[in-house]
């Protein structure tokens, strides 16, 4: 078995999330009927299939969906969600999907052809790799709204990321599965003073959508979408896009430096509050980067009205993070969120480290 052992890969170690997360996708897997596994499961490879990540409301999608299980099945794979991310993180999830209620039927009065699209039976679970082991192996859950994308190498180094939830309408009723998020972002942009918010607010418009879009890998340098296209009725212009843009050597915004300490505690429990979707122990290793990374490092930025109901959007970037939310659609009733890590989405950092120590271990054998 290879090893990274007392290298820089401890700061994703996750072992008892790890072992659990393995066990649970072993036993929803083995619950699976021959053409049911054959739809779960892929070989992990580095790119393809387990890049592809969307949030949209795609008429087709890989992968094996909730609605062909059984309800034993059923259990099983909503225990591997559970086993991934925290309770409040399930909370999250599971209300998403029954927003897809709500979404199909008000969709169903103003554009009924598209109305099938959105449906709580229509998100599909995906396996790379085998569950458990020293080898890589991960798991992405997909649907609208809704990216869980998990790797997992030496069964303890762990990778979240991306990390996408969302929802429309943002609230209806007693369901607003974000509604949190959206409150720490107003509180905090609203919290800060005139000098401190003429820094923050990079402009008096938002994207249509996440600087960095759905790419699977961060750039140097993104741009977000002239228009976000399921809602065409929002555009920005090349100048906007420059604006908005997300520099990964070049944090937009306010500097946590320049925050006085209750704004920089405030600002690190938004960061805390967004990996309180994962597990504690994964939740613990996000922080605990942030805080070798310094606080005062980290950048908080924002574009668009703050008040509540505009549309709005915030980035919280640090060196191994970056947060995006935005509000932007359907006057500022379209709601997402995404946690990133530029360097390890798809377990790039875990994956390369695995990957140097195993060619190591084969030189040293010859």
């Amino acid at each position: 078995m290879t090893t990274t052992r007392g290298g820089p890969m401890e700061k994703y170690l996750a072992p008892e999330t790890a072992a659990r997360m393995a066990a649970a996708a072993a036993a929803f897997s083995g619950a699976l009927d021959e053409s049911q596994r054959y739809v779960l499961a892929n070989d992990f490879e580095l790119s393809g299939a387990r890049r592809e990540w969307s949030y949209l409301p795609e008429p087709e999608r890989g992968g094996l969906a909730i609605g062909s299980l059984t309800d034993p099945q059923r259990k099983l794979a909503h225990r591997l969600i559970a086993a991934s991310v925290s309770m409040p993180g399930y909370a999250k999830v599971v209300s998403i999907m029954a927003m897809e209620h709500v979404r199909r039927a008000l969709t169903l009065l103003d554009a009924p052809a598209i109305a099938h699209l959105f449906d709580p039976e229509r998100y599909c679970f995906r396996i790379f790799g085998t569950p458990g082991g020293a080898a890589p192996w991960g798991w992405q859950l997909a649907g609208h709204h809704v990216s869980l994308n998990f790797t997992v190498t030496e069964a303890r180094y762990l990778s979240p990321t991306p990390c996408m939830l969302g929802s429309v309408p943002a609230s209806y009723g007693t369901l607003a599965p974000l509604a949190d998020d959206e409150a720490r972002g107003y509180e905090f942009i609203n919290s800060l003073t005139g000098a401190q918010r003429a820094a923050a607010i990079i402009y008096h418009r938002p994207p249509p959508d996440f600087a960095t879009r759905m790419v699977p890998r961060i750039g140097p340098a993104e741009l977000p979408d002239h228009v976000f296209n399921p809602e065409p009725d929002y555009r920005i212009s090349d100048a906007e896009r420059s604006v908005l843009s997300y520099l990964r050597d070049g944090p937009k915004g306010v500097r946590g430096a320049d925050l006085d300490g209750r704004q920089l505690d405030a600002l690190v429990g938004l960061v805390a509050a967004f990996a309180g979707r994962l597990p504690d122990e994964v939740a613990a290793a996000e922080l605990a980067r942030v805080d070798a990374a310094g606080p005062e490092n980290l950048a908080f930025a924002w574009a668009g009205g703050t008040a509540p109901g505009e549309r709005h959007y915030y980035r919280v970037q640090g060196p191994d993070l970056l947060i995006e939310h935005d509000n932007t659609q359907g006057g500022g009733n379209h709601v997402h969120s995404v946690w990133r890590n530029p360097g390890n989405d798809f377990g790039d950092d875990i994956l390369a480290a695995h990957y140097r120590a195993e060619h190591s271990s084969g030189e040293k054998q010859r």
